[in-house]
């Protein structure tokens, strides 16, 4: 009985709590180590993961890596029963708790705080006001690995047309506030995107791949961040801190106030 409830975690409802039923059991999903992503893939063996083999199963990938916070990345995966595979960073964005897959109710939540998230990432319940990280995730041609793409969120920016990405603030909302960021794909763009609000009038668009080993990076004010393994890089993609010895690459970005066009290889 004892080493059952060590696996799980009781969350307890009160009047703000979004759980549909009190002293609700959710287990704990299995944990599991990894090696290092490359070219900012993370890629497991199935045999290794039993559990995302039936609808609800979960587990988390602890890879051997350390985020610009010094922790280990952590990876949830689930085999939800509405999107097959998805994969959300692990870290809840409120306190950094890790989260937990929901069986039955094809949801994420936070044991520390209750907060709770969509299929999607996005928040749902507080205190988090932030959505999750979500990542690609699928597999192999052959069926025997699991594929995580850590180089950015899932599609997050519209597809390429003409050569470019275009789109409004007002669709990305982060990019609203000087110093904003958003990473992400765009269908029809082989590399992630990261597009940052430097200022009231300037938008900033870099391949978001790290030079080290391929993850992608974050705005954070002034700098970008990867990460997986720390490196900085200043506003014009110079490095700041390796161990990225290269710059990011620079995309041409137009901003009219409302509208911004990242022009990208055909």
């Amino acid at each position: 009985m004892g080493n059952d409830l060590g696996r799980r975690v009781l969350l307890r409802c009160g009047a703000a709590c979004a759980l549909a039923a009190c002293g609700k059991f959710v287990d704990e999903p299995v944990a599991i180590e990894t090696g290092a992503p490359a070219r900012g893939l993370l890629s497991v063996p199935m045999a290794r993961m039993p559990e995302l083999t039936r609808a609800g199963g979960s587990v988390l990938l602890h890879a051997d890596a350390s985020d610009f916070l010094g922790r280990r990345v952590s990876v949830l995966v689930a085999n939800t029963t509405s999107d097959g595979l998805r994969a959300y960073g692990a870290y809840c964005p409120h306190a950094g708790c890790e989260v937990a897959w929901v069986d039955g109710e094809n949801s994420v939540v936070c044991p520390c705080h209750l907060s709770r998230f969509a299929v999607d990432g996005s928040v749902t319940h507080p205190p988090a006001v932030e959505d999750l990280d979500t990542y690609p995730a699928k597999l192999s041609p052959d069926g025997q690995t699991l594929i995580v793409d850590l180089s950015g969120s899932a599609g997050v920016f519209p597809a390429a047309a003409g050569g470019a990405v275009t789109f409004t603030v007002q669709q990305l909302p982060a990019l609203a506030q000087v110093g904003g960021s958003v990473t992400g794909h765009a269908a029809g763009v082989p590399f992630p995107l990261v597009v940052l609000r430097a200022s009231a009038s300037q938008m900033l668009a870099f391949d978001a791949r790290c030079p080290h080993l391929g993850c992608a990076v974050r705005g954070a004010q002034q700098l970008f961040i990867c990460p997986c393994h720390g490196s900085l890089f200043n506003l014009d993609g110079s490095v700041k801190l390796g161990p990225a010895t290269g710059p990011l690459t620079a995309l041409q970005v137009t901003f009219d106030g409302t509208q911004v066009v990242v022009r990208v290889p055909a």
